[in-house]
């Protein structure tokens, strides 16, 4: 199945219909239905002025690339390269596993094909993340595994030994101090310096030694 567009998304996430997106970027509902259908390509000047009637930006979203190993205890399982943020409230949301997705071993005490978590529970939102950390597909740990929950989680998480050795190096590397530039949040205080006519990063004055008497 064909992912969605961006414009797609935002709309239904602002809870808007074609011909109301259409009406507030004052275009036409059929150029909607064809750049959402993918019949034809919007510029980057329209998409940006969709998602801004939805209410939403374009953001720049790094890759995440996974290597698979195979453990002779365990089975195959995925380790990513870095860790990343899964959006409020996706991340507190409830979610579904259907049981075929998982190996056989995991399901047989299941009462139900489809098995629900609430991640707004931290014990269920654990259980979850165990789960997939172990079986999960990569698309399903993308979107459910938040990387500062589970760092917040992780002293408390049950995993076999091979996984928590491989992921571990992605929890310290990104708990550890940061080195290179400082962070500008909203790049408010490079405005502010801008707007005063202060360049950043503004130079401490060093204090002068009070001279020693003779």
């Amino acid at each position: 199945m064909e992912p969605k567009t961006v414009i797609e998304v935002a709309r239904r996430k602002a809870g808007l219909s074609q011909r109301r997106l259409a009406e507030i970027a004052r275009t036409q509902q059929s150029s909607v239905s064809e750049y959402e259908s993918r019949r034809k390509s919007p510029t980057l000047e329209v998409v940006e002025r969709l998602l801004d009637a939805a209410g939403a930006e374009l953001a720049v979203k790094p890759t995440v690339f996974w290597e698979f190993v195979e453990d002779p205890d365990i089975g195959t399982f995925g380790v990513p390269d870095r860790l990343w943020s899964v959006p409020i409230p996706e991340c507190f949301a409830r979610v579904q596993g259907w049981k075929y997705v998982f190996p056989a071993e995991v399901h047989t005490s299941w009462s139900e094909d489809i098995r629900i978590w609430d991640l707004s529970e931290e014990t269920e939102r654990i259980g979850f993340y165990e789960l997939l950390l172990q079986h999960g597909a990569p698309p399903m740990i993308e979107g459910a595994v938040d990387g500062v929950l589970l760092i917040q989680a992780w002293a408390r998480m049950s995993l076999p030994e091979a996984i928590r050795t491989r992921w571990q190096p992605l929890i310290d590397a990104t708990t550890a101090t940061q080195k290179g530039p400082l962070h500008d949040p909203g790049r408010f205080n490079a405005w502010m310096a801008n707007e005063i006519g202060v360049p950043l990063p503004v130079k401490r004055r060093r204090r002068r030694r009070p001279r020693s008497e003779d």
